[in-house]
């Protein structure tokens, strides 16, 4: 997980949202079409086109708007906080599926990607979580080995939150452990051409927001290398 710093939401968000009046508040259910779009895309390139838990890379057809704090719109026993939901900063791309590629799926990227649907936003649901990409220091509470695996920190003070975080997104789904693995393995390749300054910038660019999917899991690894022996 990356620490997420949000930005600005799209002037036409902030443009609809100004539109209330007596007779109409604005609710995530109103937003559709172009302004929908103009909010997932803003999200998409504020995370670097990866998803918001596990750093996959995604693009629109294959994510979905995620509220880090849920809506409950759909949950009428559940109270609603109706400003939140349309908060831009509650607001997160995860991976899963748009309504529109539900429908219509000429490049078969749905099929491909199905595991979507077992971890992250999707497996999430309303459930709350323990470790927030929010959270400037979410980083420091999982760690990474060379084939894959996520595991919480040995930090007494961190494991439970990273255990609890871990399940509740299911990170250690099998498809997500292979795409680590790959994405570590293609990273090594020609590690030992490298100087140690070399390999300090590299990983300084791995642990920026990039669209390098994995960024922050390879930026993990490659910092072992940096250790002494």
């Amino acid at each position: 997980m990356r620490y997420i710093k949000k930005g600005h939401e799209p002037p036409s968000f902030t443009d609809w949202k100004s539109q209330e009046n007596d007779d109409w508040k604005p609710t995530y259910s109103d937003l559709r079409g172009q302004i929908k779009s103009d909010v997932h895309d803003a999200l998409l390139k504020e995370q670097g086109y990866t998803c918001c838990y596990c750093g996959m890379k995604i693009d629109s057809d294959i994510s979905h708007i995620e509220h880090l704090q849920p809506q409950n719109e759909k949950e009428s026993e559940q109270p609603k906080n109706l400003a939140l939901a349309i908060d831009f900063s509650n607001l997160l791309a995860s991976c899963g599926f748009s309504e529109k590629y539900k429908i219509s799926d000429p490049e078969q990227k749905y099929e491909t990607v199905l595991h979507c649907l077992q971890h992250c936003g999707c497996k999430r649901g309303n459930n709350p979580l323990s470790v927030s990409p929010l959270q400037a220091d979410c980083a420091d509470f999982f760690r990474y080995t060379g084939s894959g695996e996520i595991r919480p920190v040995e930090d007494s003070d961190k494991q439970q939150a990273a255990l609890e975080t871990i399940q509740t997104l299911n990170l250690k789904h099998e498809n997500l452990t292979a795409m680590r693995e790959a994405a570590i393995i293609g990273a090594l390749q020609g590690l030992e051409e490298l100087t140690t300054a070399d390999l300090e910038m590299l990983i300084k660019s791995y642990e920026q927001p990039n669209q390098q999917a994995f960024s922050f899991v390879i930026a993990y690894i490659l910092r072992q290398f940096l250790e002494p022996n």
